[in-house]
Parts: C-alpha cells; structure tokens; sequence
C-alpha cells in the first residue's frame, strides 16, 4: 500500500490535469458537441462533479472493519478505467444533463472535490469498508479503493477531454 504522501500528490496531480484540460476550451467551445459525437467537454465536467460530490459523505459515514487488504481491489479499478479501448455507460445518477454549463462553476466545484479528498486523504484511516454507498461492479469498497476509483476515473475523463476536437 503507497503512502499517503504519495496518494496525495496522485490527487493532486490529476486533478491539476483534469483543471487543464477543462481550461483548453473557451467559452463557445466549453459546451459544443465534439466532431465525434459524444458529451460535450461541459457535460464531461459535469459528470466528474456529479460524481465526486458527495463523495466525503461516504468516506465519512458508516464503516466497518475490512476483511483482507483494503487495496485488494484498486489494481481491478486502474484495469477498468484506464482501458481507453474499453466503452462503459455511465450510471443514470451521474448522467449529465444536455444542457449549457458554467465552466467556472464547474472549475472551482471539482478544485473542491479534489481539495476535500486530499484533506481527507490526510485526516482519516482509509483501510475501513465503506457502507453508506455500493459501487456499481465493485461493491462496498475501502476507502482508499474508494479513492483510487475517483483518481482513475478522473484520469480517463481527463483524457478524454485532452482528445476531443471539433
């Protein structure tokens, strides 16, 4: 298991990647369909933000003990998510809206998530289980797991704003 150094300074950098990537768009191209279809850089960002809010909230609720290594699933996430090859559909919850976003909303929204998860991070044991929500596929997970899924994820939607064109 790395340190909590080390996780940090992950959090800190992708979410530093993911703020550059989102700044790369202008106000008339943050929320345009790209050329090959998809969500718009905005509706990205916004499923980023639907994503991680909240996500202290789970942390911080109820726990129990973890049976086995509390990192046991987080080579299984970085597999997933950063299969670019790999097409997933997003959850009905954390769909984004077709609809016009402010990117600086959006910007100063998910610098939010990111500087809550390092506090966080820095504050609390990550080794127990978290209860108060199951991930879709992986279950009730730790709450390092439970981190490591929000920087691969972030990852891969960082990517693919870095690789949207019009």
């Amino acid at each position: 298991m790395e340190s909590k150094t080390t996780l940090v300074s992950t959090l800190e950098s992708t979410f530093s990647e993911l703020d550059k990537a989102i700044k790369r768009f202008d106000e008339s191209t943050f929320n345009q369909r790209p050329a090959k279809g998809g969500w718009t850089p905005a509706q990205v960002a916004q499923h980023l933000a639907l994503a991680g809010t909240g996500i202290d909230d789970v942390l911080l609720g109820e726990t129990r003990a973890t049976e086995g290594a509390p990192d046991r699933q987080v080579a299984s996430i970085k597999d997933v998510f950063l299969n670019f090859d790999l097409k997933m559909t997003s959850p009905d919850f954390i769909e984004p809206a077709d609809e016009v976003y402010d990117q600086n909303a959006l910007l100063t929204q998910l610098k939010n998530v990111g500087d809550t998860l390092v506090k966080l991070v820095n504050d609390i044991d990550l080794s127990p289980t978290c209860l108060a929500f199951e991930v879709p596929v992986w279950g009730y997970m730790t709450r390092l797991e439970i981190i490591h899924f929000v920087i691969y994820h972030t990852q891969r939607h960082t990517r693919q704003l870095q690789q949207i064109t019009f």
